[in-house]
């Protein structure tokens, strides 16, 4: 565990194959393995998935600074470059490696899934139920995400504002939902569109 390779101190996280002193310590190392590569993706096909719930799971402002930061390897350094999707190369058409690979790849386009369950957090929770526990962080003002569930379509967007965070949630018909909001009691809603 005493590397500075982030997939070896990633997946065993992931997947709790840690006892409570290695986990304590593989979290801090990922922490140090993280600030020596800059704050940059340094994970592979496996562990690029994994990367941002493990870090929630330390520390949410950590997984903001991996997620924000611009520089390559990382994933806002896509749109930066002119990027409209996530390709396999992180230099996209002007890969040095001779061929562009995907300009839509599933591996670091996994970070979308993080996006939708923890940024706003959305989560399908059973038959007709859902959680809702977005988590605002990083340098974002605002975030907005809907999902077409088979229940309907279940949207959570929040936005700072000077009077402090304002949630909106929109719930289908013929359900409920679970929400969840930083420093708040846990509500239950029905069918509609909520402000919080």
């Amino acid at each position: 565990l005493d590397t500075d390779r982030q997939a070896q101190l990633v997946r065993p996280l992931a997947f709790e194959l840690l006892d409570e002193a290695q986990t304590e310590y593989a979290q801090k190392r990922l922490l140090t393995a993280l600030e020596h590569f800059r704050w940059r993706l340094g994970t592979g096909f496996l562990s690029t998935p994994l990367i941002l719930d493990v870090l929630t799971d330390i520390d949410l402002e950590s997984a903001y600074r991996l997620l924000e930061n611009e520089e390559i390897p990382g994933w806002l350094s896509m749109p930066k470059n002119g990027a409209t999707t996530i390709w396999e190369a992180w230099e996209g058409p002007n890969s040095k490696s001779g061929g562009i690979g995907s300009l839509n790849h599933y591996s670091k386009g996994a970070v979308t899934a993080w996006l939708f369950d923890t940024m706003c957090g959305i989560r399908v929770d059973g038959e007709n139920h859902f959680v809702i526990a977005p988590h605002p962080g990083g340098h974002f003002t605002r975030a907005k995400a809907a999902y077409d569930s088979v229940y309907g379509k279940v949207e959570s967007g929040w936005e700072k504002t000077p009077d402090g965070w304002h949630y909106t949630i929109t719930i289908p018909a013929n359900c409920t939902a679970a929400v969840c909001l930083p420093g708040k009691e846990a509500a239950t809603v029905e069918s509609g569109t909520y402000t919080f």
